[in-house]
């Protein structure tokens, strides 16, 4: 396992003879609080100590290619590392992670934005479950003549224990998630325009887990007309499909599900302070061995609220079909509804803080092998303030809580609570 200099030097080790609260005080008080003395302290001061100025080293441009190099410290107390409801695990977790991101082009119109991310997570306690991170995105924009092309693509490697009813004893699962998104619209006016969409997410858990690796494919066509000069009328329709493969010998079968459906909604400005999109349409699912079926509504809602400059509200809520990982030919209905708000603090704007809160509700449809019908309910709250010392700087505090109850035996319901201090550098 890679050491780190900066994180051993001058740590007090944790003594089996101790107080846990005092273990904890002692590493705060020693290794990771002279680390972030000799940074904030160091960094604050080298535009005048050293001849080359920081946005120097954090925004590389050369004409149209910009390198944007980052790095972000993260210290993070859970208080429920294995997401249990007895016998709970707390632990400090370290998380480093230096970064890249080319840009080419202009972001006001055509440009590719690539990204880079390294995590190096470590837990004070629990070694075994330290890991290795990598996380990559790509977005871009190329408008030629009437064709628009947007798309983003994401893909994460991830190591850590799993949530949200899916704990697994809070051993740790590595997973790689993919998912692209892209659009291509032309248009035939400036009121009316075509479109297709082409999403793809995959969900890949390690061999030896009883979990499905899950592959999800959909087209979608569409139509928008512009009624209003900032508003948008549109209709869709959409088709697609999930195949689930088993990670262990002895997983049932779970056949392909099919889905078709179709979406009508508005989009763009609805008021002088309220902007986003609304949809709402119906999903008929199937699987393919047998015809096994289900319909259900499907809602999409994003909203922003610019109360005044300073203060500003996100809604979303989505209300969809999807699959299982856990039991074979389980459908299951997904409401979720997010709430995020950001208000500037102070007169210079750099300080700001982030309330947010997610509701979610799973609920099972009965099959082979969930008898009963399961309902899982999951909460999230959260605070974050930030300070922008620089445009290139930033620390943070925040606080999370995360609760999950569910019905079903085969579910741990659990309560985390976490707390992080953080530094960010680059734009």
């Amino acid at each position: 396992m890679p050491e780190f200099g900066w994180l051993k030097a001058g740590l007090k080790p944790f003594r089996s003879g101790e107080p846990r609260a005092k273990n904890i005080l002692n590493y705060l008080q020693t290794g990771a609080y002279k680390y972030w003395a000799l940074a904030l302290s160091g960094l604050s001061g080298w535009s005048t100590a050293r001849a080359v100025e920081p946005v120097d080293i954090f925004f590389i441009q050369k004409g149209p290619v910009v390198l944007k190099p980052q790095f972000d410290l993260h210290h993070t107390f859970n208080d429920n590392i294995a997401y249990r409801e007895e016998d709970k695990e707390s632990d400090l977790i370290t998380t480093v992670s230096p970064g890249l991101t080319l840009q080419l082009g202009d972001p006001t119109f055509n440009f590719i934005d690539l990204t880079y991310l390294f995590d190096r997570m470590e837990y004070l306690d629990r070694d075994d479950l330290s890991a290795n991170q990598h996380r990559a995105a790509l977005v871009l924009r190329f408008e030629k003549n009437r064709f628009l092309l947007e798309g983003r693509d994401t893909i994460e490697q991830l190591a850590s224990p799993l949530g949200g009813g899916i704990s697994l004893g809070g051993a740790k699962v590595e997973r790689l998630l993919w998912d692209d998104q892209y659009r291509l619209t032309y248009s035939f006016s400036d009121r009316t325009s075509l479109y297709t969409d082409l999403l793809h997410t995959t969900f890949d858990y390690e061999s030896g887990v009883r979990l499905y690796d899950s592959l999800t494919l959909i087209g979608t066509l569409g139509f928008e007309y512009k009624a209003f000069s900032r508003t948008s009328f549109f209709g869709e329709v959409y088709y697609g499909m999930t195949e689930n493969e088993p990670n262990l010998s002895g997983m049932a079968d779970y056949p392909t599900a099919e889905f078709v459906g179709g979406f009508v909604g508005m989009r763009g400005n609805f008021t002088e302070k309220l902007t986003g999109m609304v949809k709402a349409g119906f999903e008929h699912r199937t699987y393919r061995d047998d015809g096994d079926n289900s319909s259900a509504p499907v809602v999409d809602v994003n909203l922003t609220a610019n109360f005044t400059e300073r203060t500003i509200l996100g809604l979303t809520y989505s209300r969809r079909q999807r699959e299982s990982v856990q039991f074979a030919r389980s459908t299951y209905i997904s409401d979720a509804i997010t709430a995020n708000l950001v208000q500037h603090l102070g007169n210079e704007g750099r300080l700001r803080a982030n309330l947010r809160a997610m509701y979610s509700l799973a609920d099972y449809e009965a099959s082979d092998e969930l008898a009963a019908d399961r309902k899982d309910n999951l909460l999230a709250t959260g605070l974050t303030i930030t300070y922008d010392i620089k445009l290139w700087l930033r620390v943070f505090g925040s606080y999370d809580f995360e609760y999950l109850d569910s019905p079903d035996s085969t579910v741990v319901d659990y309560a985390v609570n976490r707390a992080t201090l953080g530094l960010e550098l680059g734009f």
